[in-house]
Formats: structure tokens, sequence, C-alpha cells
């Protein structure tokens, strides 16, 4: 069993995902993320992932958040995080440097999701 649950919801048009991560995000649990965003994602308008339920997450993880949102982007599909931020996020993001205030290049130049942007 892994220590990554993920769970989905449909919003009540059926166009917008939320994904519920909960638990561990890291090396060992991330490829199972990215598989279930490519799984459901493309078939949403939208996608929200909420993180609030993630007790650890290290750099992969973010990584494939940052894929995920790229590759929805290039999609014409807006993506966003959604809940409350946890301490681990917050520890991971300061470690590398992801709480500073900065434009996504891949986002016509908005900020980051990771610096308080939403897209």
């Amino acid at each position: 069993m892994s220590d990554l649950q993920l769970t989905q919801s449909i919003s009540a048009d059926g166009t917008s995902l939320q994904i519920t991560a909960a638990g561990r995000l890291c090396i060992d649990t991330a490829a199972e993320l990215q598989q279930f965003l490519l799984a459901q994602a493309m078939q949403s308008t939208a996608v929200k992932l909420d993180l609030s339920a993630i007790n650890d997450i290290d750099l992969a993880g973010i990584q494939v958040i940052c894929s995920a949102c790229r590759t929805l982007l290039d999609n014409s599909k807006p993506f966003n995080l959604t809940g409350s931020q946890p301490a681990a996020v917050s520890s991971a993001k300061e470690a590398l440097g992801l709480q500073k205030q900065s434009a996504c290049k891949h986002n016509n130049n908005q900020s980051c999701i990771w610096c308080g942007g939403l897209n």
C-alpha cells in the first residue's frame, strides 16, 4: 500500500476536476500522482489540486505538480492549488527557494502557483 492517497471529485457541471492528495508526495510516490493526473485531468476543462493533507513532499513531488501545471496550461486548461498549505509544503518551498514572488514564464508571466498565483 502506498503512502499517498488520491481522491477526485467532479464539479456539478462536469467540467472541473478536484484532486485531493494526502500522505507522502515524494520520489517513491510521485509517479502515482503523475499517472493519476494523466489519466484524469485531460478529460476536464480545469483542475484543482488540494495538498492540505500532505504531510511530506520533496523535489520530485513538486516537480510533478509543476509539470502538470505546464502540461495543462499548454492545453488551455487552468490548473490551481486549492485548500490550505500544510507545513510540509511550506517547508519544502522554502528549502527549494520557491517562496519568492516570481512570475512563471509558462503561465503568461503570472505568479507561479507555488508563490501564491492562481491561473
